[in-house]
């Protein structure tokens, strides 16, 4: 089982790792450092890591030995950026302060689909209702639209529902 932070940062690893493909080294390091410095457990799902703590993950990349393809932050010109997975996941991510509140797990960043921890236990949802009940009912023959006005949704809410399901579960 695995808390909601832990679970925000794993999903960041694995994006990452998968459309990366890059080698783990300096990895446990740096997410160690990381820890040490913002004094949380999980620092991928604390936000300062992508704003103003730059600087400071900029030099435990370094001190890590992380792997480039890993960086969160490199230079443009004199300053200190996001790289773009890393930007790409912070806006992934829904934030009320410095901690996560809600994960985008569709790359689309026009996609509803969320995950939050208080919502369907952290199923993916649109509007408060899983994609998975969504993708159920069009499964057993429920056209969209009757979809949509079962759930108080949008029609494009469900089109996004089973794209979603349909891309993320094989044979569907």
């Amino acid at each position: 089982m695995l808390d909601w932070a832990e679970f925000v940062e794993a999903a960041y690893l694995r994006e990452h790792r998968q459309a990366h493909r890059v080698p783990m080294t300096g990895l446990p390091i740096f997410l160690a450092l990381l820890r040490d410095h913002f004094g949380v457990p999980y620092p991928i799902a604390d936000r300062r890591v992508f704003t103003e703590g730059r600087g400071v993950v900029w030099g435990v990349q370094a001190a890590a030995g992380l792997h480039p393809r890993w960086w969160l932050v490199t230079t443009t010109g004199d300053r200190l950026t996001l790289t773009p997975p890393a930007a790409a996941f912070h806006r992934s991510v829904g934030w009320v302060g410095n901690s996560a509140t809600s994960y985008r797990p569709d790359p689309d960043p026009d996609s509803p689909v969320r995950v939050r921890p208080d919502v369907r236990f952290g199923r993916p949802a649109i509007g408060g209702v899983s994609t998975e009940a969504i993708a159920g009912q069009h499964a057993a023959g429920t056209d969209p639209e009757t979809i949509a006005e079962m759930y108080a949704l949008t029609p494009s809410d469900v089109a996004w529902a089973l794209a979603y399901e349909s891309g993320t579960r094989p044979g569907r």
